[in-house]
């Protein structure tokens, strides 16, 4: 049974998305004008239909091309005649793809929607965060499935937010048991956290 390109999306999408570190996948809107355009490949078809290659890219330029499954394409004029190609004798391009943030594989045509928006911004801290904690729990030489508590001090409200809203994933990726605000993080290992100038004190203990 063959799976559609859309069915594959679908199933196999978290790991896509981890992979590709992409938020979410959806499918291209269709204001996007992308034209696909099938490229016959002249050594090819001489080769192949000798005389007739002429005739074939004229009606290729002129529209007169229809899929035929399986990766072939046939050519054809009005009078019933038809040449078909197989998919090593023809070349796919794709206009206005330039300056889109957009690739094409095959026959899948992929954009990057690359606004960072407030709340990208802040999970992309969260993760930066995430990967400092658990250098922490190296440098503490921490066995890694000990669970630890996490304090914090700072004056950066953003920060302060950023450790609130995201607490459920600091204790799923650095095995925090617990987080608590301080004025004075001290225990095991304090490490200070800089983003764009923002501070933050962070200590563990076991």
């Amino acid at each position: 049974m063959t799976i559609s390109t859309e069915n594959l999306l679908n199933k196999y999408a978290d790991i896509i998305k981890e992979e590709v570190n992409v938020k979410e996948i959806k499918e291209l809107d269709n204001s996007l004008k992308i034209q696909k355009i099938f490229k016959p490949i002249g050594s090819q078809l001489s080769a192949k239909f000798g005389k007739d290659t002429g005739r074939i890219i004229q009606l290729w330029k002129q529209g007169n091309i229809k899929a035929a499954g399986d990766g072939k394409m046939i050519i054809f004029d009005d009078d019933g005649h038809e040449w078909t190609l197989e998919s090593s004798e023809y070349e796919i391009a794709y206009e206005w793809l330039e300056g889109e943030n957009m690739a094409v594989d095959q026959n899948i045509i992929s954009k990057l929607d690359l606004q960072l928006t407030p709340e990208l911004e802040r999970e992309g801290i969260a993760r930066e965060i995430s990967r400092f904690l658990n250098q922490m729990r190296k440098d503490a030489d921490y066995s890694v499935d000990s669970k630890v508590v996490l304090f914090f001090s700072t004056h950066d409200e953003k920060l302060a937010h950023i450790v609130e809203e995201f607490t459920d994933f600091f204790k799923h990726e650095a095995l925090i048991s617990d987080i608590q605000s301080t004025d004075t993080p001290e225990w095991d290992i304090v490490a200070l956290f800089t983003s764009n100038e923002s501070t933050i004190n962070f200590a563990l203990q076991r």
